[in-house]
């Protein structure tokens, strides 16, 4: 669901809305979606459902948040990606961790801790739009499509 969504849905919905508009919706909708896994840990296909839900939404965030940092950043293109891929491994390793240090209290906080997370990064993201306004003032290359397709072939 996440590659799918990434390469066919994200570009659409971008086009359409705006980068930032879906940014705040898929985010918003990410945390939702922990927040219901968090009211029914013990139900597994409650479980299921949300995280397959979860790839939709993550799927259209991945691909947009890479763009606005790639267009953003005030470095070269390879620096930006470097500390924008810094940034998701790092969070990526010690998430499991810190996930299983909050479920050993409770089995519902690691979802309810990456649904106010989720929701705390919205805000920063919203009170912060001007200064990413202009993430819409380009044309995608032509290649992007196939380029995107490529890489997840690939994968």
């Amino acid at each position: 669901m996440l590659a799918i969504s990434s390469v066919f849905l994200a570009p659409r919905l971008q086009r359409r809305f705006g980068t930032l508009p879906m940014m705040m919706l898929a985010l918003t909708l990410f945390a939702l979606d922990l927040g219901m896994m968090a009211l029914f840990t013990e139900n597994k296909i409650v479980l299921i459902v949300g995280v397959v839900l979860a790839g939709l939404f993550l799927g259209v965030n991945n691909t947009l948040i890479t763009e606005t940092v790639m267009i953003s950043a005030p470095v070269e293109r390879s620096t930006a990606s470097a500390a924008y891929s810094f940034v998701r491994f790092v969070g990526g390793a010690a998430a499991p961790w810190v996930a299983g240090k909050l479920g050993e209290s409770n089995v519902h906080m690691p979802f309810w801790v990456g649904a106010v997370l989720t929701l705390a990064a919205v805000f920063v993201l919203s009170s912060g739009r001007k200064v990413l306004a202009h993430v819409d003032d380009h044309d995608p290359a032509p290649h992007s499509v196939d380029e995107a397709l490529a890489v997840t072939v690939g994968d």
